[in-house]
Formats: structure tokens, C-alpha cells, sequence
């Protein structure tokens, strides 16, 4: 959960940022993309074990 929400944290301020113009967003956006994607492979590797998140 924890995970999620420092995702949805990032997002906003990205969102700042772009509205923004500032040069960094393209490389913050691939980061929040790949730790989502960390998160969905954490979840189905954990619920192939049959532990519950």
C-alpha cells in the first residue's frame, strides 16, 4: 500500500512539473512506470505462492 501511495504522490507532483515545462519529466515518468511495473511482478510472484497482499 505504501508503494501506491508514494506512486500517487510522484504522479501529482509530475503533473505539476509538465504543466511546468520542466526538462526532468520524461526521466520521472519512465521511474514511476517501471516501480509500477515492480509492484505488478512483486504481486504476481507473491500470488503464485499464495501469499496474500
Amino acid at each position: 500500500m505504501l508503494d501506491e501511495f508514494a506512486i500517487a504522490a510522484m504522479s501529482e507532483a509530475v503533473a505539476d512539473l509538465r504543466d511546468a515545462n520542466d526538462p526532468a519529466v520524461p526521466d520521472l515518468e519512465h521511474t514511476i512506470r517501471t516501480h509500477r511495473i515492480s509492484i505488478l511482478k512483486q504481486r504476481a510472484i507473491l500470488g503464485a505462492a499464495g501469499i496474500e497482499v
